[in-house]
């Protein structure tokens, strides 16, 4: 079982937000190129992804670091997320990215790319979370199943920690940003109130 709750995973992931994922969510959504290379890097390396994508095969053919998957995650939009296409547009990214560094394995990297991308309706698929939930390995189809199953039966555990957040603003990693109102219009998003679940589930498979 895992040794924390929803509370802590919602203030945990408000000071991730605020100090990372924002950060790296806004930049991808402007047209600096150089910026946008940046925070593929910094994300790489916070998310862990760095080593599914080696040198060799973006700096070693004379390319920026990480110009590949920008090029591939730059073209994407929400739309072709929706509904029945979510999962086959993962698989066509995740195929695309591969194809760029060597037929490497990228999904749990192509997710969470596409995450900081266009947030929901994207699941993050993470070895800790898949754990968890006892999806098998290399499985996104099960995984979000039972992904989904979980946050439908937790959703109101999810919700009344993500509305507490408004009293916990003494704890957040930047009270000029994160004002009570900032606070709470991130809280009461789909997207944040997944993200609290992911946290959740990192910490019980890292117990497992």
């Amino acid at each position: 079982m895992p040794k924390v709750g929803f509370k802590y995973s919602a203030l945990y992931y408000l000071n991730q937000w605020i100090s990372k994922d924002r950060r790296y969510y806004q930049s991808l959504a402007g047209n600096d190129e150089s910026e946008k290379l940046q925070v593929l890097q910094d994300a790489a390396t916070f998310y862990r992804v760095a080593r599914n994508l080696p040198v060799l095969h973006d700096e070693g053919r004379g390319l920026r670091r990480y110009k590949p998957v920008l090029d591939i995650i730059d073209a994407q939009t929400s739309a072709a997320f929706q509904g029945e296409a979510l999962l086959p547009s993962i698989k066509r990214v995740r195929d695309a990215i591969s194809a760029q560094y060597g037929g490497r394995e990228v999904l749990s990297l192509t997710t969470k790319f596409l995450w900081l991308r266009i947030r929901s309706p994207i699941i993050i698929y993470d070895s800790q979370a898949r754990k968890a939930l006892d999806a098998p390995l290399g499985n996104i189809h099960e995984f979000y199943s039972q992904w989904r199953e979980m946050f439908k039966r937790c959703a109101q555990e999810i919700d009344a920690a993500c509305t507490s957040l408004q009293d916990v603003g003494e704890y957040v990693a930047d009270p000029i940003v994160a004002t009570p109102r900032y606070i709470a219009e991130m809280a009461s998003q789909q997207w944040f109130r997944e993200r609290v679940l992911d946290v959740y589930l990192w910490h019980r498979g890292g117990d497992a």
